[in-house]
C-alpha cells in the first residue's frame, strides 16, 4: 500500500497530539480507563471499491487517518494533515520462502517481490487517481489543502510510478507459503484438513496455507482457520452449508460504479 497525505486547513486532526506530553497523557489515560484516544487505531474509516468497469467485486480497499503521519511515527509535514492507506487486494505478484541450506538454524530466504507483475502497477495508478477523486468531493473543501504526496504536479504515470517505487509499504499481511490443496497437487503443503502433507501428527493453522490471498485483511479468516482446525482435531462434524449469493453490482461489466 501507499500513504496518500494531504495537508488540512482546519487544526482538527491527530497532528495536534504527536508532542510527548500528548502521547504520554493519552497512554496514561487508557491505562487508567482503557478509553480516549488511545483505545482507537484510528483507523475508523475504510472502504471497498472495484477499480474499474469488469471487475466483479472490490479490488481496492482504503484505510482513512485523522492525521498525516510518516511510518516512523513523526508527523509528515508542519501543520495538520490527514492520509489514506490506499492498496489493491488481489495483487498478482509473487514472492516466496526458500530454505538456504540444511541447518536448522538458518533463517530462510524470504523475497516478498512486490510490484513484480504489470497489472500491480496499473492498480496502484488507479488507488491514487480514484483517492484523489474522493477527496476532491465537496465534502472535503472545507479541509483539503495541498498533497502532501504525491504531490499535486505528480499526475502522469511515470511520476506515479516513481512515487509509488519510493513510497510503497508492506501492509504486513503476507500469506499463502504453505498452500492448502489436494495430496498430488505439488505446489500443496497441506491438505484439506489443514495435515501437512508427507508428515504424521502435524498440521497448520494460519494464513500461511490459504491457496490465494483473501479479499481483504487476514485477521478473521485466520482466526477462522484456526477454529476450523480445532473441529478437525476434536472430530466435530461441519456445521449445514449456507450457499449465500454474494452481492455483484448488476452493471459491474460495464460500469466502475
Amino acid at each position: 500500500e501507499v500513504y496518500f497525505q494531504v495537508k488540512c486547513l482546519q487544526p482538527i486532526t491527530l497532528n495536534k497530539h504527536l508532542g510527548l506530553f500528548s502521547k504520554g497523557m493519552i497512554g496514561l489515560r487508557w491505562l487508567l480507563s482503557r478509553s480516549g484516544l488511545g483505545a482507537s487505531n484510528q483507523f475508523e474509516t475504510l472502504g471497498f471499491i472495484r477499480s474499474d468497469q469488469g471487475i466483479s467485486y472490490p479490488d481496492i480497499q482504503f484505510h482513512f487517518l485523522p492525521g498525516a503521519i510518516r511510518y516512523d511515527g513523526k508527523s509528515a509535514s508542519e501543520g495538520h494533515g490527514f492520509q489514506m492507506h490506499i492498496g489493491p487486494m488481489r495483487s498478482k505478484s509473487r514472492g516466496h520462502v526458500h530454505i538456504r541450506n540444511s541447518d536448522i538454524s538458518s533463517a530462510p530466504e524470504i523475497k516478498f517481490n512486490y510490484m513484480s507483475h504489470d497489472d500491480d502497477w496499473t492498480e496502484f495508478r488507479r488507488c491514487i487517481r480514484l483517492g484523489r477523486e474522493i477527496l476532491s468531493m465537496p465534502a472535503m473543501d472545507a479541509f483539503r489543502g495541498d498533497e502532501i504526496q504525491p504531490g499535486n504536479d505528480v499526475t502522469s504515470d511515470d511520476g506515479i510510478d516513481d512515487f509509488i517505487r519510493e513510497h510503497a509499504e508492506s501492509a504486513y499481511h503476507p500469506c499463502g507459503t504453505m498452500r492448502m490443496g489436494k495430496a498430488n497437487d505439488p505446489l500443496a503443503v497441506v491438505d484439506p484438513e489443514c495435515r501437512v502433507i508427507g508428515v504424521d501428527g502435524l498440521r497448520v493453522a494460519d494464513s500461511s496455507i490459504f491457496p490465494q490471498i483473501t479479499n481483504g485483511n487476514l485477521n478473521a479468516p485466520s482466526i477462522m482457520v484456526g477454529e476450523k482446525a480445532s473441529d478437525f482435531i476434536l472430530g466435530r462434524q461441519p456445521l449445514a452449508p449456507v450457499n449465500l449469493t454474494p452481492y455483484a453490482a448488476t452493471d459491474w461489466q460495464n460500469k466502475q460504479r
